[in-house]
């Protein structure tokens, strides 16, 4: 009996070398070959990237977000669940062993027809099962290969929610201390639109002008309070969602204030070839490419037959004391086989399902790794129109300024109205808080595109997997 247990395992070791299924490639995609408006630095982004922005203060944000950002939290315990399911995908390589010690106690009817009437009997019984499923046709393997890319890919969300979490945190704030270099602005343009109501107040009085220049004083002065109550409203939205992205209650947080001259940095975008490499996002639907072409391996392997290799032994005996002799011996052994002869077509339509879910993966890889294309693209032509209209309106600000001035001044001499005064001021206004605006937009356009690009990376890397995945390797 056990030769021939030893020569059915033996054929069973040997055919289990099959693997059904395709043999996963990740698919040609075209890759443009250069650039719109690249820039001409090629040095590599660092793995804390935001440090290119030269604030102390935004570091320490980015990294409080980091540390305690709840959507962080997600995907790292999404990731330990991949991990404990690519374990238990693992185990089904070994065989199953089990211990079932039992005892039982029973009595035959004395009131029926029985050969042994009023029997009692007691059986203690200590047996060890084994159970192995031979991979004939690569079930096992193609399991192990899914839940490891499964692994990979949540590896690769991870990077992909840190670095959306880091260019949130940074964008925020750009824009909060954009917020208070506006605020800076107008704080002071109402200071000069009091002192011009205090002025016109006292011309008024004294008969030099009318009272249609306190009224346009008036005006001006409300305006700007209200554009000035606009932007602290808007700076306490932003300091909320700083606070939602650090996990903290919005009312215990608040950035104070601070003077701040905005810093854009130069970005090097890289080979186009490279990014699709270089996105964890892609990365991650790659992979998840990947488990979608283990698995028509699984749904395939079904159509073929199946083999599990079992063995028992043990020792039951009526009493306790018995029970280890060598007359209280049992054991079992032998092949069992599965063939699949009628499914009711459900094989074939697992299959079915097996090869659609492949080509919507691969639909989603695709539309990702055009979105990325496209999201550099635009990245690039906003920094450079950006920078160009900045230069425009740095123009425009010196000329509207000093337009205001002349106008004032040809106003204190009683050459021009008032209303001369109020329009280049209003335009110098208009002029600077544009600037603000710009600034802030060439800001946000190096976040989106260092994000598009998929954060810090250096030549010929991969997308940096957090936390580390050697756990994925092949088995």
């Amino acid at each position: 009996m056990t030769s021939r247990f030893a020569v059915v395992a033996l054929l069973a070791a040997g055919v289990a070398g099959c693997v059904v299924g395709p043999d996963y490639q990740r698919p040609e995609t075209p890759v443009p070959a250069a650039w719109k408006q690249a820039p001409a630095t090629t040095a590599p982004l660092p793995d804390a990237w935001w440090k290119l922005f030269g604030d102390d203060e935004m570091d320490r944000h980015v990294l409080a977000t980091l540390a305690a950002n709840q959507d962080l939290a997600g995907a790292l315990a999404r990731f330990d669940q991949s991990r404990a399911l690519l374990g238990v995908a693992r185990a089904d390589r070994t065989p199953d062993v089990s211990f079932d010690p039992a005892y039982s106690r029973a009595r035959t009817s004395g009131s029926i027809a029985n050969r042994f009437p009023h029997l009692e009997t007691t059986v203690w019984e200590a047996p060890v099962e084994v159970a192995y499923e031979v991979d004939l046709w690569g079930r096992v393997r193609r399991s192990i290969e899914a839940a490891g890319a499964n692994l990979q890919g949540s590896a690769d969300a991870i990077a992909q929610v840190r670095l959306s979490l880091a260019a949130a945190t940074v964008s925020t704030y750009l824009s909060l201390r954009s917020s208070d270099r506006e605020i800076d602005v107008l704080s002071r343009t109402v200071g000069l639109r009091e002192d011009e109501l205090h002025l016109a107040d006292r011309r008024a009085h004294a008969g030099v002008v009318g009272d249609l220049d306190v009224l346009r004083a008036r005006a001006e002065l409300s305006q700007t309070r209200a554009d000035l109550s606009d932007a602290h409203r808007r700076r306490d939205d932003l300091e909320h969602a700083l606070a939602v992205l650090e996990a903290r209650n919005a009312a215990d947080f608040s950035v104070a204030p601070a003077t701040w001259t905005p810093h854009v940095p130069d970005v090097p975008a890289g080979l186009p070839s490279t990014l699709l490499e270089r996105r964890p996002d892609v990365a991650s639907d790659e992979r998840a490419l990947a488990a979608a072409s283990a698995r028509i391996g699984i749904a395939r392997a079904a159509f073929f037959p199946s083999v599990s290799l079992t063995a028992a032994g043990g020792f039951v005996s009526p009493r306790l004391g018995d029970l280890t002799s060598s007359e209280s011996r049992i054991w079992s052994i032998g092949p069992s086989v599965h063939l699949p002869i009628f499914e009711g077509g459900r094989n074939q339509s697992n299959l079915e399902a097996a090869e659609a879910a492949y080509r919507g993966a691969e639909a989603k890889w695709r539309q990702t790794g055009i979105t990325a294309f496209r999201e550099v693209q635009d990245a690039l032509a906003d920094t450079t129109w950006l920078r160009e209209r900045g230069s425009a309106l740095d123009a425009t600000v010196d000329a509207s300024t000093a337009a205001a001035k002349l106008s004032r001044s040809r106003y204190d001499r009683g050459l021009a109205g008032y209303f001369e005064v109020v329009d280049s001021e209003r335009q110098a206004l208009a002029s600077q808080r544009a600037v603000i605006e710009n600034d802030q937009q060439r800001l946000l356009a190096a976040v989106s595109l260092i994000k598009a690009l998929g954060g810090g990376w250096k030549e010929g890397d991969t997308v940096p997997r957090q936390p580390d995945t050697a756990a994925t390797a092949s088995p």
